[in-house]
């Protein structure tokens, strides 16, 4: 019996070291399970970090369209020209009064057209500066205090028929006498120039090629003309 005791002391103590070393070995398993599990949770969230940042970096990229030129056309109108934007139907006015050069450069950016230039001086209104275009549209101005002012237009037939101009009625050379009438209120007389017309407000003028329905418009004007009767 006196020797009991310190068996069941030594069992005991091979028991501990054991337990201990169990659970030394078992922690260090935790240990490098929890590192294993932080690592690939670390290597998770850098990857999750990566594609948000691609996906954030595609999101951000703005692709800048730059805005389309606005087009204009140009509309005969009585006393002046219409500029027409094409892109809402806004309208703008060159009318009689403006300058030469500011008349003409306009002109030329709307139909991108170089006009010829000359000067008649034979003009029942006096001397009158011409320019004219191949789309048949002639601009007409007189001299005031010294400077040359649009006073006038003429329309007459196109060079190329695409270019040709009209109203902003859709009246334009070309156009019969009957399109002419149901759009405004006219009056016609046999003239030295023909089948000579007018509306009612003396503002637009022109001649028909004969005096039926069918007749078409040979020529246009308004303001200021060099017309030889």
């Amino acid at each position: 019996m006196k020797f009991l005791f310190p068996i069941l002391a030594i069992k005991q103590s091979k028991h501990i070291k054991r337990s201990k070393t169990v659970k030394l070995f078992t922690f260090v398993l935790l240990s490098i399970g929890f590192n294993a599990c932080q690592n690939n949770n670390q290597k998770q969230a850098e990857t999750r970090v990566a594609q948000d940042s691609v996906t954030s970096l595609n999101t951000d990229t703005t692709v800048i369209t730059p805005p389309k030129e606005i087009q204009y056309s140009l509309a005969l109108s009585a006393n002046a020209l219409q500029i027409i934007n094409q892109s809402n139907g806004s309208t703008n006015e060159i009318g009689v009064g403006m300058p030469l050069e500011q008349t003409l450069a306009t002109v030329e950016k709307v139909l991108n057209l170089k006009p010829t230039i000359g000067t008649n001086s034979e003009c029942g209104a006096g001397p009158l500066k011409m320019a004219t275009w191949d789309n048949g549209l002639t601009l007409l101005f007189q001299e005031k205090k010294g400077e040359w002012l649009f006073v006038g237009w003429a329309a007459n037939q196109a060079k190329n028929p695409a270019l040709k101009l009209s109203t902003m009625a859709g009246i334009g050379v070309g156009s019969t006498r009957s399109e002419m009438e149901s759009a405004y209120v006219i009056k016609v007389v046999k003239s030295s120039l023909g089948y000579e017309f007018s509306t009612k407000t003396d503002d637009l003028f022109g001649i028909f090629d004969g005096p039926d329905k069918n007749a078409k418009i040979t020529n246009l004007w308004s303001g200021v003309s060099c017309n030889f009767r």
